[in-house]
């Protein structure tokens, strides 16, 4: 079917889901009017100049049902002028006259009234609108961008949209709730030379006059108003625009090889996953379309995936590394699963958005992990996406996946559900089901959901219902209170594990885990917490099915080796499952000794980083003591693997920082000695032989290595400079270049910037310049200098103090020596002049630093004026910094010290590292 006979095809079973969904509600309209189909045109003004104004009619078949009496129709515009307004009855009938001052508009709410004079019966209408509009330029609704044409010099403009939340009604009058879905009829009238691009296919193109033509699309499947999309532009396309393609600007078409070669093996790759071919869903033609400005990576409209330039453009020898290809690959995979999950199925209110976003990151990971299995994203998962998230949920300003519907009604509450809970969280959530249920179990319950909810809108319980229905029979557990506790409540929990009976017995009990005690959460929320394990007895890691419950009303759950004692247990396989696990001394001192066994004792990355990640936040809230932890890190003498560095790299990040300065030099020589292995197997140069995540971890290695002046980094960094230069992988670039500008290299890395012409390139040589330690000749000479901007200036200003920590006193008096010098380099921004110093200031850790910023603030705060505030804000941050870091860090410098001077009393050590854990917390 096509044009208005597919709206016979429209399931009316949406409006009896609508009725009294908040009817009363300020902010939610009724569902006594529910829209089926739009026939909607937009007119782009502009034949040339950057487009400012649209001129937009559309015409919304609309049906009234239930039994309440209907006088009046609601819906949203928002900043749309209405000229036009007419009501036909389903025989083409005037219903009556409709004056556009008779309308009404309630701002705050961005509802629009249609006055009825009498009300409607039960049936089909047809309400329509004339109306103008400005194009605009925040990246919302309908917007403009521009680019400069590389062989000519022009600057060419595009009309782009972004429809997402609530910015249909930006564009045309609609009904802009998700489950007010309804099929679209797109015309576009647009300028001679220009094209446009819309969720489905191009139909036609009439002529309106000799330079403006009309192209008509195809109806679109019923969907949410906000996966409406278009493009006018001066676009190619490679591929083919009636089946797949990717449309950019002429100049890019060869470099976007990479991306189509992806996005074709992906959509096959969720054909079969999903047992619904895409071409079922609905919609013939998927496109995959850049735009140079746009708020967001990518936006999944239905047919028309908008992304932003850097995903789908690959720069050869410039965005065409590891790191930026697995980016490509991550990207296309989330916002193609949203073909299925959020276009197809949607979410029936904004309060369920993870029900989108949740599977959309899991895919993101595991089905790119499917295809380009080189990246190693199912291990990588683990830690920058599970550990990068908990310390989101451990503080009170965390919010549960799934809300009530009351709590979500504003804009700003809608916004608040767009969080990194509904995405991150949301995928450890559904791969810890689908590592619970199995993965032939889960995958079914999925395609079931899909199928059955194909065209509609769902809640939580329309994906349990499918989940418990095809759950494991011999798992014993209440699947409604585990579905819930990890999607309804917030935080997660950590598990508390002692041995007993000389190792007999295992006792696991559970508390949740917050970085803040004092902040207002809840310490007394419980959670259905599946537990799988693995001992010296059993090393079996990859049966991730779990072997018992800790089920919320009970204290305690026993783990029994009667047989035969462990050596050492590990739980939560693989970290599969959504908590942390403190174990008591003994137990974390045989997982040491197992570690730094052959092979580790057969213990995976992500267990390896799963223990190293839980030992810092452990520590950060008094738990454990910092010493213990870096003891237990001894063992990555021998660990040469990215995921395991990785969870160090992040746990160190937070330690280092904090640091006082007397403690570097033992901290360097921690950190030379630890990093043996990985050292000699990677080196400061790359090898032919490197794999993906070898190239990652080097970067990491040297990166840390050169800026705390370990192992003679940066000197063999500039040989290498220096002797033997080859033009780094992209991926490496800014870290060789800025170990190689912390030497007599800094004046060549200079010239490499000063002759670059590729924006990006310039960017990273001129933050690899600034890690340079004749950090008062680079402030002199580059940043007081007019050549460079705020934003660069403020970029080589931070560069110097976080690549060099050894110097930060130094930088700080040069700043602080004439602090109206640099404020005039900022072009006489105070505000940004104190942000500057806040920043600098968080790597401020003793009494003296504190008084120097504090002497600072006493003589310079009046030229601050209202920004003073932020150096008194400062002032407090390194106050409560250096109490934390002599309260956290007194025993651990003690520990580095002892460790590194070789006359240490063993006795002493072990009596001071086995002193009872004091449980303060922040």
């Amino acid at each position: 079917m096509n044009g208005w006979g597919k709206r016979t095809g429209l399931r009316l079973g949406l409006a009896l889901l609508l009725i009294g969904v908040c009817a009363g509600a300020d902010y939610r309209l009724g569902g006594s009017v529910v829209p089926s189909f739009y026939n909607l045109t937009i007119d782009v003004l502009s034949n040339a100049d950057e487009p400012t104004v649209f001129n937009g009619e559309v015409s919304i078949a609309v049906q009234v049902v239930g039994t309440a009496e209907v006088r009046q129709i609601t819906l949203h515009k928002d900043a749309i002028d209405i000229e036009e307004c007419w009501l036909y009855n389903e025989s083409g009938d005037q219903v009556q006259p409709i004056d556009s001052s008779q309308l009404t508009y309630e701002e705050a709410t961005q509802q629009l009234t249609v006055p009825l004079s009498q009300a409607l019966a039960n049936g089909a209408y047809t309400l329509g609108f004339k109306y103008t509009g400005k194009i605009r330029t925040d990246m919302a609704g309908l917007f403009s961008a521009s680019y400069v044409e590389q062989d000519t010099g022009k600057t060419k403009w595009l009309a782009v949209t972004q429809m997402q939340r609530i910015n249909a009604r930006l564009v045309f009058p609609c009904f802009d709730e998700p489950a007010f879905k309804a099929q679209f009829q797109l015309q576009i009238v647009r300028p001679s030379g220009y094209e446009a691009i819309s969720n489905t296919k191009l139909l036609y193109s009439s002529a309106e006059s000799k330079d403006r033509f009309v192209d008509h699309f195809e109806v679109t499947p019923a969907m949410s108003t906000y996966l409406l999309a278009f493009i006018i532009a001066e676009y190619t396309a490679r591929g083919n625009v009636s089946e797949f393609a990717v449309l950019t600007r002429p100049e890019f078409y060869n470099k976007t090889e990479f991306s189509f070669q992806v996005g074709q093996r992906v959509v096959a790759a969720y054909d079969e996953l999903f047992q619904q071919p895409y071409a079922s869903l609905g919609n013939d033609v998927l496109q995959y379309a850049t735009s140079p400005r746009f708020p967001h990576n990518g936006m999944e409209n239905w047919g028309l995936i908008i992304y932003s330039d850097d995903v789908l453009v690959k720069e050869p020898g410039y965005t065409d590394g590891w790191s930026d290809k697995e980016f490509t690959i991550r990207i296309i995979a989330h916002e193609t699963s949203h073909m299925w999950f959020g276009d197809s199925v949607t979410f029936s209110w904004w309060s369920y958005f993870w029900l989108n976003e949740a599977f959309a990151r899991y895919y993101e990971y595991f089905m790119a992990h499917q295809l380009y299995p080189e990246y190693r994203l199912d291990e990588q998962f683990v830690v920058r996406q599970m550990q990068l998230i908990f310390a989101t949920d451990a503080v009170n300003s965390t919010q549960p996946m799934t809300s009530p519907e009351a709590s979500i009604q504003t804009p700003s509450q809608i916004g608040y559900k767009f969080s990194s809970i509904a995405y991150a969280k949301g995928a450890c959530i559904v791969r810890m089901w689908r590592n619970v249920m199995g993965a032939n179990n889960f995958d079914t319950a999925i395609r079931n959901y899909l199928k059955q909810n194909h065209l509609g809108n769902t809640r939580p319980n329309d994906l349990f219902n499918h989940l418990i229905k095809n759950w494991p029979a011999d798992q014993y557990v209440n699947q409604e209170h585990f579905l819930s506790d990890f999607t309804e409540q917030v935080g997660y929990p950590m598990l508390i594990v002692n041995a007993s009976r000389n190792n007999h017995v295992v006792y696991v009990e559970q508390q949740r885990f917050l970085l803040n005690r004092g902040d207002g959460s809840d310490p007394d929320l419980r959670y259905t917490v599946p537990i799988t394990y693995a001992t010296n007895l059993a090393p079996d890691f990859e049966n991730l099915t779990p072997k018992i419950y800790h089920h919320k009303p009970v204290n305690l759950v026993e783990l029994s080796f009667e047989e035969e004692a462990i050596d050492w247990i590990v739980l939560n396989l693989k970290q599969s499952n959504y908590y942390r696990v403190l174990y008591d001394k003994p137990l974390l001192d045989s997982l040491q000794v197992a570690l730094s066994s052959s092979n580790h004792s057969g213990v995976p990355v992500e267990n390896r980083a799963q223990i190293v990640d839980d030992l810092f936040n452990f520590a950060r809230v008094g738990y454990i003591d910092y010493a213990n932890v870096f003891e237990f890190m001894e063992y990555l003498s021998q660990d040469v693997d990215y995921v395991p560095w990785y969870a160090t790299y992040q746990g160190l990040q937070f330690v280092a920082k904090r640091l006082p300065l007397n403690n570097l030099p033992n901290f360097k020589k921690y950190l030379s000695d630890i990093t043996d292995a990985v050292f000699a197997k990677l080196g400061v140069t790359w090898s032919p032989d490197d794999t993906v995540l070898d190239v990652y971890n080097r970067n990491n290695l040297v990166g840390w290595l050169c800026r705390y002046q370990a192992r003679d980094c940066n000197q063999l960094v500039a040989d290498t400079f220096t002797n033997d230069f080859a033009k780094p992988s992209p991926d490496y670039r800014q870290t060789f270049y800025c170990a190689a500008a912390r030497s007599e290299s800094y004046k060549q890395v200079m010239q490499f910037y000063r002759e670059e012409t590729n924006p990006k390139e310039r960017e990273l040589l001129w933050a690899a310049a600034s890690c340079t330690r004749s950090y008062l000749a680079h402030y002199q000479n580059e940043i007081l200098a007019n050549g460079s901007t705020v934003s660069q200036k403020t970029i080589a200003l931070a560069q110097m103090y976080e690549q060099n920590p050894d110097l930060i006193n130094q930088i700080f008096n040069m700043l602080a020596a004439n602090i109206t010098q640099l404020a005039e380099a900022l072009d006489n921004d105070w505000s940004t002049t104190a942000v500057v110093i806040s920043d600098l200031a968080e790597y401020f850790t003793t009494r003296e630093q504190y008084q120097l910023l504090s002497n600072f603030y006493d003589s310079n705060h009046l030229l601050f004026g209202q920004s003073a505030s932020v150096l008194s804000k400062a002032l407090e941050t390194v106050d409560q910094n250096v109490q934390w870091a002599e309260m956290r860090l007194d025993r651990l410098a003690y520990y580095l010290s002892k460790r590194n001077g070789g006359q240490q009393s063993a006795q002493v050590l072990v009596m001071l590292l086995t002193l009872p854990m004091l449980l303060a917390w922040l």
